[in-house]
């Protein structure tokens, strides 16, 4: 038995890591306080560290709850070491993490609410991956292009909460 509805259910399991990690920095900032009224060094020390390491996995988690959509979408995504599948109704294909040369989001608000954005992932043969971000196992991408040097999340977030059409370079291979 449930107290709360489901779709606010699901909206909450959407969002449980980034609580976890701010009830750990709110916990680490409370035994900062508390080390620093009561002139506790371990206290302060034990504080801090933990204020530190709830900030540092709040900052990760909040963009990979905001590269999560609330709707699932047709297709699978299977990530094998630094291969990244997507299974579809229509389309799909394999690409290797070593070969990809863009990544990008597409924002497509005007489409039925199943897909109105996807990742969109270029490789040197020009094989192009288009995966919707509600396709099932499609929450992994963002720890498996996180080794990208220098990628984007935030341009691609800015793209998704703009609500408008519009595709964004989050990352580009150099050269």
């Amino acid at each position: 038995m449930s107290f709360l509805r489901p779709e606010l259910a699901a909206r909450l399991a959407r969002w449980r890591e980034p609580i976890a990690w701010g009830a750990l920095l709110a916990a680490g900032l409370l035994l900062v306080w508390r080390g620093y009224a009561r002139l506790d060094p371990l206290i302060f020390i034990l504080g801090l560290i933990a204020a530190a390491t709830g900030l540092g996995l709040l900052r990760d988690a909040l963009r990979r709850a905001s590269l999560a959509s609330d709707t699932l979408s047709e297709g699978v995504v299977v990530i094998d070491e630094a291969r990244i599948a997507y299974l579809g109704p229509r389309d799909g294909g394999f690409v290797d993490l070593p070969s990809v040369t863009r990544v990008e989001i597409v924002s497509r608000p005007h489409l039925p609410p199943a897909s109105p954005h996807a990742w969109v992932i270029t490789a040197e043969d020009g094989t192009r991956l288009t995966i919707p971000l509600g396709a099932t196992g499609a929450d992994a991408l963002f720890d498996a292009l996180s080794p990208l040097p220098g990628i984007d999340f935030d341009a691609g977030i800015a793209t998704i909460t703009a609500r408008r059409p519009g595709r964004t370079t989050v990352w580009r291979k150099a050269g």
